[in-house]
């Protein structure tokens, strides 16, 4: 194992406030999901429960979510950050979408963590350095017991890693796939995040934002949020006519 310290790196960097399980949706017919939020749910209690996790000759908590841009892959690897920065874990958060701003030397010294979120693997560049200091960064983690939860638009099956080695111990995580909401599901995560803000929009303004607007979940709430503040400060309920009027509709 490296002696070497992590970089010191802001942990909130890239964090999303709203980015929790509470503000996590899972519809009632999504197996899936449901599973997911319920393992690394279920895994952080063990971490909190479990500090000496040393010694450890296979990495046993590696998680692998993965699916298609706004399934919400990169909300709960967010989620588990700030559950575990709340209950005093070290955590880190690295974006490989940001990936052409880091050299693979930022890999170094992360096994001294607890928990460790590599968002966008599939992102990472495809290049020998990167490769090596992903698979060197693996076999300490599974000497430290530092916990590795991993997302990308991919499974790890689908991955097309040039170091084979590489390759087969990515393949052995725990496989989680989170799938994308539909309009139906868009619409009553929108109320659900009104309710959590402290208002409320009906059924029918949840669906015309879906309808009207862009349809990513990101866009969608980020217009919620907008919308909060609007009626906040015009001391009027959300409406379709307001919503028509204020975005030109």
């Amino acid at each position: 194992m490296t002696g070497r310290a992590p970089r010191q790196l802001s942990l909130r960097v890239s964090l999303d406030d709203e980015a929790t399980f509470s503000n996590f949706f899972v519809p009632s017919d999504s197996a899936t999901g449901a599973l997911a939020v319920k393992h690394l749910q279920q895994r952080l209690l063990n971490w909190q429960q479990c500090e000496a996790r040393k010694g450890a000759t296979l990495l046993e908590d590696f998680t692998w979510l993965w699916g298609s841009q706004g399934a919400g892959c990169s909300h709960l690897l967010q989620a588990v950050c700030h559950a575990a920065d709340e209950a005093g874990l070290k955590v880190f958060y690295l974006d490989f979408a940001d990936a052409d701003s880091l050299r693979p030397e930022v890999l170094d010294g992360l096994e001294q963590l607890d928990v460790l979120c590599l968002d966008h693997l599939d992102q990472m560049p495809a290049q020998s350095a990167w490769e090596q200091a992903l698979f060197g960064l693996y076999n300490r983690l599974a000497q430290s017991g530092c916990a590795l939860i991993a997302a990308a638009s991919r499974s790890p099956q689908q991955m097309s890693f040039m170091l084979p080695d590489l390759l087969s111990r990515l393949q052995s995580a725990a496989v989680f796939y989170v799938q994308v909401l539909d309009d139906q599901h868009k619409a009553a995560a929108l109320q659900m995040r009104a309710i959590r803000r402290g208002f409320t929009i009906s059924n029918e303004v949840a669906e015309f934002l879906v309808r009207r607007s862009e349809r990513s979940t990101s866009s969608l709430f980020s217009l919620l949020n907008e919308l909060d503040r609007h009626s906040l400060e015009a001391g009027r309920r959300i409406t379709i006519p307001m919503l028509k009027t204020l975005m030109g509709w």
